[in-house]
């Protein structure tokens, strides 16, 4: 398994293409921004993308899905039901933006749930705390926490829908996983959990 890093977008959110075992497919795993690049990036390498997983339903973490879904219109976008609202955009910083239920090809995502995708196999664990619908996607012995866990801090609680009560449980359960794993966040460096677990502040204190 391979996986391409992307900071996209004026939020700088971080943008991952995953790869494994077949040929020519990859996952878009919070597909912010800048779908131009990822585009131009999945031609040069001859890759065709299986799905776009989202591990919460902010717009700085899909902007890009539009184009991506101009370019292959058979792209399923994936997010927990709790982040897909009936609204079909919401405004912010006196912008409109879409909400995930804009987009087309939505699949629901939930607690325990197996993704088989390029041959890449995804756990979904249900994490909420910055979001009602976060999720954390593992695989292997990585995980892509979102905007849940950060290298050496953690994802905001205080907005609509967030909770630190949820927030809390989701850390320690993440904490609490046996072994190692490299942790791709939604922002920031990416780190392991061994690291987090002895020097990140938000898991000292669960």
């Amino acid at each position: 398994m391979q996986i391409e890093q992307f900071v996209l977008g004026m939020f700088e959110t971080n943008c991952y293409i995953v790869t494994g075992q077949e040929k020519g497919k990859c996952v878009l795993i919070d597909p912010a921004d800048n779908a131009k690049d990822l585009i131009s990036y999945m031609e040069r390498k001859k890759l065709a993308p299986e799905a776009a997983l989202l591990t919460h339903g902010h717009y700085d973490h899909f902007l890009a899905v539009p184009k991506l879904q101009e370019r292959w219109p058979y792209l399923p976008v994936y997010c927990h039901p709790l982040d897909c609202p009936k609204e079909l955009e919401e405004h912010d910083m006196g912008m409109v933006f879409p909400t995930v239920t804009a987009f087309e090809n939505v699949k629901e995502l939930n607690e325990g749930q197996g993704l088989n995708l390029a041959g890449i196999v995804f756990e979904v664990i249900h994490t909420p705390g910055h979001t009602p619908g976060s999720v954390t996607f593992l695989t292997e012995n990585c995980m892509f926490t979102g905007d849940t866990l950060f290298c050496g801090s953690i994802g905001r609680t205080d907005f609509p829908g967030g909770s630190m009560k949820q927030m809390r449980a989701s850390l320690k359960r993440l904490a609490a996983m046996p072994g190692d794993w490299m942790v791709y966040p939604g922002h920031e460096d990416i780190t392991k959990l061994e690291i987090e677990r002895r020097s990140n502040p938000y898991l000292g204190n669960l």
